[in-house]
């Protein structure tokens, strides 16, 4: 049996979550008013259900993440992501358009202060998601990542594929 977490908390967690989702994926400016009411009945039943099945198994689901300091932190941790990318999907494209840019791919160990699992999934996930990276296994507090261009210091290689991700991660799930 998983480990339970704060039993109404993480219900209601997990039942708000899956709400706005459900609002933020249906939603449509050309939508009816009748319509979206409609969605958001059926969203509320459907996020109460899978809150009810669900929310034992997520032993770190808490409303402590509503707090508005870690949303804080989420909403610029959302901005640093999208910048990180942006940057990153440049540098893919000289490399692409360069056919003679010298490459170095390889696997590199980085250490993570981050304690949370979900924040070292969440980590995992950005760098994964930022071209050029990808997670390949999470061991305690080291991630192995395969990197399209290794720098040749490694000891600096952390610090520039974490980039600002952990820090203001730190803020959200500390």
């Amino acid at each position: 049996m998983p480990e339970n977490n704060s039993g109404a908390s993480g219900y209601a967690f997990v039942a708000i979550v899956g709400f706005i989702t459900w609002i933020a994926l249906i939603f449509s400016p050309g939508i009816t008013m009748e319509a979206f009411m409609q969605e958001v009945f059926v969203g509320a039943v459907v996020a109460l259900t899978v809150a009810g099945l669900t929310y034992r198994y997520l032993p770190g689901a808490s409303m402590k993440y509503f707090h508005p300091r870690r949303l804080g932190y989420l909403m610029v941790y959302t901005f640093v992501f999208i910048w990180e990318m942006i940057k990153a999907n440049i540098h893919m494209m000289i490399i692409v358009l360069s056919p003679k840019m010298p490459l170095k791919p390889g696997i590199v160990k980085i250490t993570t202060d981050l304690s949370s699992p979900a924040a070292k999934l969440m980590l995992a996930n950005s760098i994964t998601l930022t071209p050029g990276t990808m997670t390949m296994e999470i061991k305690d507090n080291t991630l192995y990542i395969h990197w399209v261009q290794v720098c040749d210091d490694l000891s600096k290689a952390g610090d520039i594929i974490k980039g600002a991700f952990e820090k203001w991660l730190k803020g959200v799930f500390s």
